[in-house]
């Protein structure tokens, strides 16, 4: 078995895993982490981000045992369409409100898939728009805006 992480998929995801994994911990230790009874605001992420390091090591292992290789040129359309939907979510969810942050980031990440489909990207716009809504706004009461204004 001949070990090759460069051309191996599930290294690469693993490894992906386990540094933001990593990112998450280290800045969640800026803040008082606290104990599972009394959590501080630090708790949760690192919580998580210790998880996410987790999953991460054990793909990266299944992808070093595996040996599969990647296959196909790298998707940059893709990757370039969904880094620009969290951006463009980033950049107007403070001035537009949630509802519109939302559909637009929702609408600009359908344009990654080959051939986006809009009744179903309306359809799920519309579905994740409430369900966030619901959750966010009136379940957990984070106090978003809803539209400007």
């Amino acid at each position: 078995m001949k070990l090759e992480p460069r051309s191996n998929k599930d290294f690469f995801a693993g490894l992906l895993f386990a540094l933001i994994g990593g990112f998450a911990m280290a800045g969640a230790f800026a803040y008082p982490i606290g104990t599972a009874m009394r959590m501080g605001p630090g708790y949760f992420p690192a919580v998580l981000g210790g998880i996410l390091v987790l999953f991460g090591l054990v793909i990266l292992a299944r992808g070093l045992r595996s040996g599969e290789r990647v296959s196909g040129p790298w998707g940059w359309r893709p990757l370039g369409w969904a880094l620009l939907s969290l951006l463009l979510f980033g950049f107007l969810v403070t001035r537009l409100g949630l509802v519109p942050a939302l559909a637009a980031m929702l609408v600009t990440a359908s344009l990654a898939g080959r051939a986006p489909r809009w009744r179903e990207t309306l359809v799920l716009t519309v579905t994740m728009t409430a369900f966030a809504v619901a959750l966010f706004v009136y379940g957990l009461q984070i106090p978003f805006r809803l539209f400007i204004g």
